[in-house]
């Protein structure tokens, strides 16, 4: 056994490289730079602690992330092996032993928080080491291009050059597209360096994706189908990490919130109850999980939408570290998007930027948010959606995520549609939706019953339904504008003039809803058999059409989009744009061509 392997042995408990370990190991004992891409869970960390372990003299770890700091340098202390951090986490006394320490050449590997890399103590005794390597690590916040820029790490290289000996550098990162890869490159000035980009498909964790109607409920009956496997809850603010670990208790799961405003004695506590098992779930912020050695982590749940794909990749690959299936649902609702809009749009109190850097960094931001919209609508793969977004090839179809194991099909709700309407005319425009689909399923509780609303011809007028098919239904006729919400004096919701054609001209209503894909694909072929002559004609204009463009058929327009037009027979140019959507990239002369065929095998049924 060589030196490598007896270290990943003794210290770490392994007995193999995971896949791209060894090779950057080798390239910096080389006396090489590298530049690692790996995703969450493939043990970066080994990469430069065992090259650390077999360099002469010392290497400095550069990680914003204090919980990770003190993760690993714990662990390392567990190995025997010496290690010591700097961050703003420490008291002045603490910060003066560990420097103490460093002088007096006790301590092997170095982190540090980048914030602190320049202060002018630190500097001054850095320059009297034996510095042998730079580690960079979550080295994607150099970039501008990234989705957690820091202008902290900007001067990285600052402290390098200051340096009397230029070290090897390295540099990891869980998430980079291609150019955010080549910004860390040129930012640390790195000098033919092994690269290495392993592939972000992790097989082993199930994406899914679902509308909220009741968020908190949805996630009650969620968790209580783990049978006490442990997970994290993601939500977008700090008061809701709260809000949500109380309701979770009150509903028997033992929870507690994690967020950056707990004082660090507490936050210590609570990551300490989590990764040792004795709280299964902890709610928290995007400020929990980097770093966290918790391999069994059986689901991610997001409540609400991050703000872009790289920073749900990272949160959601928290989940099946140790290789076991692992589910990463994302709920999410259109004010999700709203929020961060509106957080975007705020002016970052950050001195570090000028005025073109902060609005250049605001119309980056919201191109991330619209890469997350895609995915969160999107009826297509959701891995092959992630993948592609990291720049790596994928199927179609991946068998392991919500968009693949089902599908939808439109279902016309127009009678319900109806029916919710003239319940909201009942009422006189004074309930909310929950108090509205109470009334519809005709609940007969006290709130109800002191209003009147018992006796209104609405009441249990859909009591066939389910809440959530009602919810769906009211949340859809907001959208199309048939309804609007109102705030004064209460929250409700009104009539708007898009109900009258609904109400009272018959205007059809449809809506997509989930099935399973047997069934989709049943309902697809019943639709399509309907007139399979014009299905047949389209699918060759379509593939006709591909070839000449170079392009995927889907891409012109889907099989759902398909079936649309063999069952609505557009006769207009509008309205086949409508149904082809604005993103559509057929140009005029395609549109007539598809309405003559419309108009041919349309007339023959």
């Amino acid at each position: 056994m060589d030196l490598k392997h007896r270290l990943l042995w003794e210290a770490f408990g392994y007995t193999e490289f995971r896949p791209g370990q060894q090779k950057l190991i080798d390239a910096i004992l080389a006396g090489r730079d590298v530049l690692g891409v790996m995703p969450t869970g493939a043990g970066k960390s080994i990469c430069y602690q065992i090259s650390a372990m077999l360099l002469p003299g010392v290497s400095l770890v550069i990680s914003p992330l204090i919980s990770l700091m003190q993760d690993q340098v714990a662990a390392l202390h567990r190995a025997g092996i010496a290690a010591c951090l700097l961050n703003s986490a420490q008291t002045i006394q603490e910060r003066r032993e560990t420097m103490r320490l460093i002088a007096a050449g006790r301590c092997k590997l170095i982190y540090i928080a980048p914030e602190r890399l320049m202060a002018p103590e630190f500097c001054e005794l850095a320059a009297q080491l034996p510095v042998s390597m730079v580690a960079v690590d979550e080295a994607h916040c150099i970039s501008q291009w990234g989705h957690d820029f820091r202008p902290s790490y900007r001067k990285i290289p600052r402290f390098l050059n200051n340096l009397p000996k230029r070290p090897i550098i390295s540099a990891f990162t869980a998430t980079a597209t291609a150019q955010v890869r080549e910004d860390i490159l040129q930012a640390l000035q790195l000098r033919e360096p092994e690269r290495l980009v392993t592939s972000f498909d992790r097989p082993n964790l199930y994406y899914e994706v679902r509308r909220a109607y009741d968020r908190e409920d949805q996630l009650l009956r969620f968790i209580h189908r783990q049978n006490g496997a442990s997970g994290i809850v993601y939500c977008l603010t700090r008061k809701k990490t709260g809000q949500l670990a109380e309701s979770l208790r009150h509903n028997g799961i033992p929870a507690l919130a994690y967020h950056a405003g707990l004082e660090p004695m507490a936050r210590r506590q609570v990551q300490q109850q989590f990764v040792s098992g004795e709280i299964p779930v902890i709610v928290a912020t995007n400020a929990f999980g980097m770093g966290i050695d918790k391999p069994d982590v059986r689901f991610v749940v997001h409540f609400g939408m991050p703000r872009d794909i790289e920073s749900y990749y990272q949160e959601a690959g928290r989940a099946g570290r140790d290789g076991a299936p692992a589910h990463c649902l994302l709920l999410f609702e259109e004010k999700d998007i709203q929020l961060h809009q509106f957080l975007m749009e705020q002016d970052p109190e950050n001195p570090a930027l000028t005025d073109e850097e902060v609005a250049w960094l605001k119309r980056q931001n919201l191109a991330r948010l619209d890469r997350m919209k895609c995915y969160v609508f999107t009826e297509t793969c959701l891995r092959q959606h992630i993948l592609q977004y990291f720049g790596q090839e994928a199927p179609d179809f991946c068998g392991q995520c919500g968009n693949c194991e089902a599908s939808s099909v439109e279902k016309d709700v127009t009678t319900e549609a109806q029916k919710i309407l003239s319940c909201v005319y009942r009422v006189r425009e004074q309930c909310n939706a929950d108090m509205l689909c109470r009334i519809l399923l005709g609940k007969d509780d006290p709130d109800i019953r002191s209003a009147g609303y018992h006796a209104v011809s609405t009441f249990g007028i859909m009591q066939d339904s389910t809440p959530e098919e009602i919810l769906t239904v009211i949340q859809h006729l907001v959208a199309i504008g048939c309804l609007v919400r109102q705030d004064n004096p209460k929250p409700r919701l009104c009539l708007s003039a898009g109900a009258k054609p609904v109400l009272f001209q018959g205007e059809a209503v449809s809506i997509r809803v989930q099935v399973s894909r047997q069934e989709a694909r049943l309902t697809r072929d019943s639709r399509t058999s309907e007139n399979p002559e014009l299905a047949k004609e389209l699918r060759r204009f379509r593939r006709k059409l591909a070839g000449l463009r170079g392009v995927p058929a889907f891409l012109l327009f889907s099989d759902r989009t398909l079936e649309q037009l063999v069952r609505k027979l557009p006769r207009s140019e509008a309205k086949l744009s409508r149904i082809l959507g604005e993103n559509s990239r057929l140009r005029q002369r395609d549109l007539q061509k598809m309405l003559d065929i419309i108009q041919k095998y349309g007339d023959s049924h």
